[in-house]
């Protein structure tokens, strides 16, 4: 049994940590506090889509049709499986289940919050999150600065304490971390020049969930090495797609692709441009994505590491210059904390950045700022009064925003160049 928990230690944390006690001292240290600080914030917030999704994972139990949201089909499967699972093992799902099956939003949402068991609910469905961050949290060790445990450990506590990964998994309660984990398996696996097995987990994070299309590019342009990879790799990246269209069009009777074009968030990457004459315009993010996808193409042979630059980057541009939802905002953190590591300039504008994140959620009013806190005391919360109508008392609550805004946009366009400027001394340049 030692053997076995000491060949388990090497896997999980690496050699270089594993064989120094100083350094396996200082992970145990980090990463109980920040299991602590995620145990505190589990059972008591969450956004009103946690309820949502697992209502949808609830009536595909209750239907049995796996097709009820085509759209995020295979994240919905997770969903379902794991209510499924803690159906049978904890009894507080079978009570909230009726709960989890009423259709009126509103309803659903106050008797959810003011039922007695809802912070046991809250950790239950928050911890399958969990699960998949501290999965992230050691994969995170093997992405970079091999044979520099130093470095290892600085990001091993970066993602643990970053505070849009806490605030996105344990408050605002996404499911995003799922995607990102995925990803980083795609990354490791890119890393080892594992091509077709990258590819094709990438692909499967695509399929889970849209945004690591996005980095789809980077990947193929870094592990292609002929003509015909070229053609391959772009291919099965985007078989993802095509794939959970025939399943659903076949099996279901319903197209993913025509709504997911048509919908609000698929919006969001044209929310940005500049009008030119008529019906002229040019979408600003699609130009600028272009730039840098071109901008790596010439820079694809000078290692892994600038290819996680580049993913970085590309993610901070989409919240740069596109409207977006506070989860978008994690498909950059695994990326930029290994930059902090190797850059800590970097890492205090992040800070900055996330400051102005907490303003610019006002956008969303009531769902992502009072009513966030509702599990508490939903009738308190419910009846304050929001964060907007008090700004209003004194100022134009849109204009206000927009300032903060402009700032976050201003700092993430900096840390793009930052970011940029490291990937060319990492190219030595």
């Amino acid at each position: 049994m030692k053997l076995f928990l000491n060949k388990l230690g090497r896997i999980i944390v690496s050699d270089d940590i594993f064989d120094n006690k100083v350094y396996l001292r200082r992970l145990y240290k980090y990463f109980l506090s920040g299991l602590l600080v995620r145990l505190v914030f589990l059972p008591f917030f969450f956004q009103r889509d946690l309820l949502s999704t697992y209502q949808r994972a609830a009536e595909t139990i209750s239907t049995g049709n796996i097709g009820l949201d085509n759209l995020q089909f295979l994240t919905n499967m997770i969903h379902t499986s794991y209510l499924l699972v803690t159906k049978f093992i904890f009894p507080a799902v079978n009570d909230i289940f009726p709960v989890l099956l009423e259709k009126d939003t509103w309803i659903s949402w106050l008797t959810f919050n003011n039922s007695y068991n809802v912070f046991t609910m809250l950790a239950l469905f928050k911890a399958l999150y969990l699960i998949f961050d501290i999965a992230c949290v050691f994969l995170i060790l093997r992405l970079a600065f091999d044979n520099e445990p130093e470095n290892k450990l600085r990001v091993f506590k970066l993602w643990i304490f970053n505070p849009v990964l806490i605030y996105v998994v344990y408050i605002f309660a996404r499911h995003d971390i799922i995607g990102v984990f995925i990803t980083m398996v795609a990354l490791l696996l890119a890393k080892k020049d594992r091509k077709y097995w990258s590819i094709l987990v990438l692909a499967f994070a695509i399929a889970l969930r849209f945004f690591p299309i996005m980095i789809l590019p980077l990947f193929v342009f870094y592990l292609a090495r002929t003509k015909k990879d070229y053609i391959i790799f772009s291919s099965m990246g985007v078989s993802a797609v095509l794939s959970v269209e025939f399943l659903s069009y076949f099996g279901f009777g319903k197209s993913v692709i025509i709504p997911l074009l048509n919908t609000q968030h698929f919006n969001y990457i044209l929310s940005s441009n500049l009008e030119l004459i008529i019906h002229d315009r040019i979408f600003i993010f699609v130009a600028v994505y272009v730039i840098i996808i071109l901008s790596y193409f010439h820079v694809r042979k000078a290692g892994f590491e600038v290819l996680l630059n580049y993913s970085a980057i590309v993610y901070l541009a989409y919240v740069s210059l596109c409207y977006f939802h506070p989860q978008y905002f994690l498909w950059a953190i695994p990326f930029l904390v290994i930059i902090f590591a190797r850059n800590r300039l970097i890492m205090y504008y992040h800070w900055i950045q996330f400051a102005m994140f907490l303003v610019i959620l006002i956008y969303w009013g009531d769902l992502v700022t009072k009513f966030v806190l509702a599990p508490i005391d939903h009738k308190y919360f419910v009846y304050i009064t929001g964060i907007i109508p008090l700004i209003e008392r004194f100022y134009d609550s849109a204009k206000f925003v927009n300032i903060f805004r402009s700032i976050f946009t201003g700092v993430s366009l900096w840390m793009i160049y930052l970011i940029y400027k490291d990937s060319k001394n990492l190219m030595g340049d």
